[in-house]
Formats: structure tokens, C-alpha cells, sequence
């Protein structure tokens, strides 16, 4: 007699569980795939279309953009990458790496349409795709930048000092640490600064701040280039497994501190958090002299007060409360005025905002009057004595031309005349010469004193904002 329908199924599914534990034909299979993403971290090249095994896997794919992870066959897989709307015949990078199953990989495209080692080319990281440990996450890093020699890479805690050796020492240009197949490197969750230098130098090229990191990450960071304006030559690209990449630039502010009133001793100049006092800890620079300038000094972005006091004491004679120093920014503060001096031509420390970025095939060139007792004036160019040019007018103190000039590169001989007068030239009857490169970026100012007693001459200075 036939078994009930129920007991059929009981029976077949005795049998079948029987037959699992029994025998190895039953277990999953190995696995036969691979994953495999991508990220575009050229920065001079357009947005590009990546092809696998001749299929278009991704289109459009622009500089900073990081795909998620796609399954592909493992084995021998042809990996190429050409101009967006272009066919695969077109690759600019064309690989076939053999991947293996069950891995994670990520092809990154690094370098310029250079020919040589910093060519257009591919980075393959291998990674076993197991997640980090408990509270930890998983590091990688690739340098591409191009332009950039091979780099020491420091990675601590936010407020840490720079320790003696580099957590990552001599990355060259397409090297990843750790190797390729090696374990990816594994940190406690938390907030980083990722500090880099050219290796064998001791300046700081990049310093990101404060980067959190959360546990569980798994993060590829790519060092590349970075057009400016900042204050460093790259910038990272954090590509996070499972979420979108994202930039992070250099942390940084400039400050240039000058000099510039006439017939003041020399000075001790302090860069303070807001409402402390001046101390010997916060002494930016010391027995600064008219007309000395600092050049740029690179400090965390933030706000800050600025105090002036005459060199060997603390107490503050100009002081600028608030300023702010955004990341990337440039600024200037300048000590001008005179001793005794009341409304404009009073001793103060005056902010400008400075803009370097160079103009291709041009030298830009910025004003300011800062010679006190001196008229609104026009600058003029000088050719055989004579005024040949008056690119500058009715420009007062303490002001700066609202825009920059951009000249053709040569050499100039400049002087000021009062507004709309031809004569009398300052600061002498034959100027001063100047010098001007394509992709210069200065500033001209104006400083010293006309009839001052005690003062310094009217005379100009050229301050390199580059």
C-alpha cells in the first residue's frame, strides 16, 4: 500500500539529511568568482569607461570616482579602460591580470598621459576580502601622484607629534603598501592625522587633520594630485568598501607676517588661541625688523588672535582678535601705520587675503599702498624715463588693488606718481625694476615713510606668494 503524501515527504526528507552528513558531494561549492572595482585617481584624465573580458562593466567614470565591487569570473581577466564613449580598442590601459576566486581586487588608474614610469597605468590591490577585526579597520595606501618623488607616510593620533620613523617609509610613485596579497593593515577605530613628507626631507608636504575611521572600515587611500589652490601638491582619496570616495585636502592654513610700519623697532610676533595671552609658547617669530617678511608659514586652519609686542617682552602693542584661517587659504597680516599716528595712518596689523594661483603663460601681479603719509597714488610703468603705462590708479593707503594684473612676462621698471600727476616719481626718478616670469604670483607693495620723522624711505617691496 502507498505511504501517505505525508509521510513521503517526511521520508525523503530523512533520506536527503542522511546523504548531507554522510557525503562530501552535498558541500558548497568552492567559490568560482572573484569581485573587482574600480577607481579613477588620474587627475588629468577625463572621465574614462572600464571594460571587463570586452564587455562594458562601467561608464562614465570620473576623476575621484570609485565603483562598488562588481563579481567577475576569476581566472584571466582582461581589464581595460579608455575614454568614455569610446570603444574598448580605444584603452589607454589594457591588463589582464589572473584573479582568484573568492578575492577582492581594486584596479586603480594612477599617472598623467605622460609617456615613462608616471605614464598612464593601472594599480591592482589583492585583497581576501575578510572583514576587519572587532573595533579595528583595514588600511591600504597607493601613491598616485606623478609629480610627486616617493613619500614617508606618518599616520597617528590627531594631536601626536611626528614620531621618528614613518609608518609607511619611501613610497614611490604606483607602489602600494602593504604589497599586493599581503594583509591589508589593521588600526584601533578612531580619529587620525595621515602626515606626509618627501621622503629624506623634514617639511611637511600634506597633513589631513583629523580623519575618523570607523570600526569596521576597510579604507583604500590613494595619494593624487591636487590643483589648487592649497597648500600641498596632493590630496587623498579615501575609497571606503561598500560607500563612496570622497577627498580629503590638506588640513592647512598660510600666514605670512611682515613688518611694515616705518618707524617702529623690531617686534616679536605671537599666533595665539582666541583670549590667551601672549607667552613664550606661542611666539610665532622673534626681533622682526622693518621691512622683514616671514614668507608663509603653514599652520592648522582655524581662529586665531595675533598679537605685535617690541622684541624681548610680551605685552602686545598691535593686536588682530578673530581671524580666521580656513584649510587652504592664504592670508597676510601686516604691521603698518606710525608711532603716534591716529585714524588710518594709526599702528595696526591689517589682513589680506591672498589668491596664488599662477595664470598660464602669464605673471599676476597685486598692489597695495602701504606707505602711511603718502597720497592716493597711481603705479606707473617706466619706459626711457618716460610714463609708458599707468596700469594702477587712485590707489590709497592702507589699500590693495581689487584685482590682480596679469602681465606678460619681462621686466618692468615701476614707480608711483601722485594721483593723475606725472611727476613726482617715487621711490626714485629712474623706479625700480622688476622682473616677471610666466606663472609668477606676487605682491608689490608700497611701504616706508614720505616725510615721517625717524622713518624708513618710501621704497617698494616684492613679496613671492607662490
Amino acid at each position: 500500500m502507498p505511504l501517505p503524501r505525508r509521510s513521503l515527504l517526511a521520508a525523503t526528507a530523512a533520506a536527503s539529511l542522511l546523504v548531507a552528513c554522510g557525503s562530501d558531494d552535498a558541500a558548497p561549492p568552492p567559490p568560482s568568482n572573484a569581485q573587482l572595482r574600480a577607481i579613477h585617481a588620474s587627475a588629468d584624465t577625463p572621465a574614462v569607461d572600464v571594460f571587463v573580458n570586452g564587455s562594458r562593466a562601467l561608464a562614465g567614470v570620473t576623476f575621484g570616482q570609485a565603483s562598488g565591487f562588481n563579481t567577475v569570473p576569476a581566472g584571466t581577466t582582461r581589464v581595460q579602460v579608455s575614454p568614455a564613449g569610446q570603444p574598448a580598442s580605444a584603452a589607454a590601459i589594457d591588463v589582464s591580470p589572473s584573479l582568484a576566486a573568492g578575492r577582492d581586487y581594486t584596479a586603480i588608474a594612477v599617472g598623467s598621459g605622460t609617456t615613462g614610469a608616471t605614464r598612464l597605468q593601472a594599480v591592482l590591490i589583492d585583497d581576501a576580502g575578510a572583514a576587519a577585526p572587532a573595533g579595528q579597520a583595514k588600511l591600504r595606501v597607493v601613491h598616485g601622484a606623478p609629480a610627486v618623488p616617493a613619500v614617508d607616510i606618518f599616520v597617528t593620533s590627531p594631536t601626536a607629534d611626528l614620531p621618528a620613523s614613518p609608518t609607511i617609509p619611501a613610497l614611490a610613485f604606483a607602489q602600494q603598501a602593504p604589497a599586493a596579497a599581503s594583509a591589508a593593515l589593521t588600526v584601533p577605530a578612531g580619529d587620525y592625522r595621515i602626515r606626509v613628507r618627501v621622503a629624506g626631507q623634514t617639511a611637511i608636504a600634506f597633513d589631513s587633520g583629523t580623519v575618523a575611521v570607523p570600526a569596521g572600515g576597510d579604507l583604500v587611500v590613494v595619494a593624487v594630485p591636487d590643483a589648487g589652490p592649497s597648500l600641498s601638491p596632493i590630496q587623498l582619496l579615501l575609497a571606503p568598501k561598500g560607500a563612496n570616495a570622497a577627498f580629503v585636502r590638506d588640513a592647512r592654513a598660510a600666514l605670512r607676517v611682515a613688518h611694515f610700519a616705518p618707524d617702529v623697532p623690531a617686534v616679536d610676533v605671537f599666533l595665539k588661541a582666541p583670549g590667551a595671552s601672549n607667552a613664550a609658547s606661542n611666539r610665532a617669530l622673534q626681533n622682526v625688523s622693518f621691512p622683514t617678511d616671514s614668507g608663509f608659514l603653514n599652520v592648522a586652519a582655524g581662529t586665531y588672535d595675533a598679537s605685535v609686542a617690541l622684541a624681548g617682552t610680551l605685552t602686545g602693542v598691535l593686536n588682530l582678535n578673530g581671524a580666521a584661517l580656513a584649510r587652504g587659504t592664504s592670508t597676510s597680516v601686516f604691521a603698518t601705520g606710525l608711532l603716534g599716528g591716529s585714524g588710518p595712518q594709526a599702528l595696526a596689523l591689517r589682513a589680506y587675503s591672498v589668491d596664488r594661483a599662477p595664470v598660464a603663460g602669464k605673471a599676476k601681479v597685486r598692489v597695495i599702498h602701504l606707505s602711511p603719509d603718502a597720497p592716493a597714488v597711481d603705479v606707473v610703468v617706466l619706459s626711457g624715463g618716460a610714463i609708458a603705462a599707468r596700469p594702477v590708479t587712485n590707489l590709497a593707503f592702507p589699500n590693495a588693488t581689487s584685482t590682480s594684473l596679469q602681465l606678460d612676462p619681462g621686466s618692468y621698471t615701476l614707480a608711483v606718481v601722485p594721483t593723475g600727476a606725472s611727476t613726482p616719481l617715487l621711490p626714485t626718478a629712474a623706479g625700480v625694476t622688476v622682473t616677471l616670469a610666466a606663472g609668477d604670483v606676487v605682491t608689490v607693495v608700497a611701504i616706508g615713510a614720505l616725510s615721517a620723522p625717524g622713518a624708513q624711505p618710501f621704497q617698494f617691496k616684492v613679496l613671492n606668494d607662490r
